[in-house]
């Protein structure tokens, strides 16, 4: 069985993701990367990030940021929402908008607080009024999270479209490219979502979604050595990708058999807390 996701619930924030272009000035790390995701089940991998978030809240002066620099206080925002925390992040971010009404940013990231608690009606309006303006920076996130939204309204050409938009604007990022290709993988053209994948892993080399999404594509195909490749290079460097370590073990097991080391990895995946450990129980008592 090939564990990979077929839709992800990713993106929120621009700035605080790497990026190549022209605006990286404007981006600050890779900790809200993995905190901007609308999937629940990934609430357990979000905790480390979270935590680093919440050391960085406590050393921010709120007041200081809202005063003296406007992009630092929608950066303290952004990270208020992202942490998890219950707190008033609807309240600071309709005042900061009252008081900046041209502060898009700060329309987008309430979109996204809406997003993340599942007002989607809210969070769409918010997006669509900031769809058409040309001087909006973040469009691929916007044009992404739309894409989110249409899928979740079952709009599956619409959805395209729009992760289709995100790709070709700016700034250039990993999650419409893995949003697009799952969408190719659900209806198996895997030789269309294969170079999805491909680019969006080498967009963001932590991205677990996007090694799954290349490595099914690779498998579908019969290319076993070279998924093999792909989930062995990414769980080496993300020792805690299980998803990533069910299927090595997989292929390992079922493919190219070398069904020991399949077994020590199917192990490793029970013993880390995988979701699926009857079945891999199941896989090694068949590989023995």
């Amino acid at each position: 069985m090939i564990k990979c996701k077929v839709l992800i619930g990713i993106l929120a924030l621009s700035f605080l993701l790497a990026c190549s272009s022209k605006q990286t000035s404007e981006f600050q790390g890779k900790t809200v990367e993995y905190s901007t995701w609308f999937d629940e089940e990934k609430s357990d991998e979000l905790e480390p990030y979270r935590k680093i978030l919440s050391e960085k809240l406590e050393d921010s002066n709120e007041s200081a940021q809202a005063l003296e620099d406007p992009q630092k206080y929608i950066e303290y925002l952004s990270d208020l929402d992202a942490s998890g925390k219950k707190t008033s992040v609807e309240v600071k971010l309709k005042n900061f908008i009252a008081k900046n009404p041209n502060e898009k940013k700060a329309v987008f990231l309430l979109g996204v607080h809406y997003m993340r608690n599942k007002r989607k009606e809210l969070a769409n309006y918010l997006f669509k009024s900031i769809e058409k303006d040309p001087k909006f920076v973040w469009k691929s996130l916007l044009f992404n999270n739309l894409g989110m939204l249409s899928l979740q309204e079952k709009e599956r050409d619409k959805a395209m479209s729009y992760f289709e938009k995100a790709i070709a604007t700016e700034p250039t990022i990993a999650a419409p490219r893995v949003n697009l290709g799952a969408l190719y993988l659900q209806s198996r053209s895997y030789s269309d979502a294969l170079p999805f994948f491909k680019r969006a892993l080498e967009l963001d080399g932590g991205f677990e979604d996007a090694a799954l999404g290349l490595g099914t594509c690779l498998e579908s195909q019969g290319k076993f050595d070279e998924a093999h490749r792909i989930y062995s290079q990414f769980a080496e460097s993300h020792p805690n990708s299980l998803a990533v370590l069910y299927n090595d073990a997989t292929i390992l097991g079922k493919h190219l058999g070398k069904k020991e080391e399949a077994s020590e990895l199917m192990l490793r995946y029970i013993q880390r807390g995988g979701k699926d450990s009857a079945k891999a129980h199941e896989m090694i008592e068949g590989w023995r």
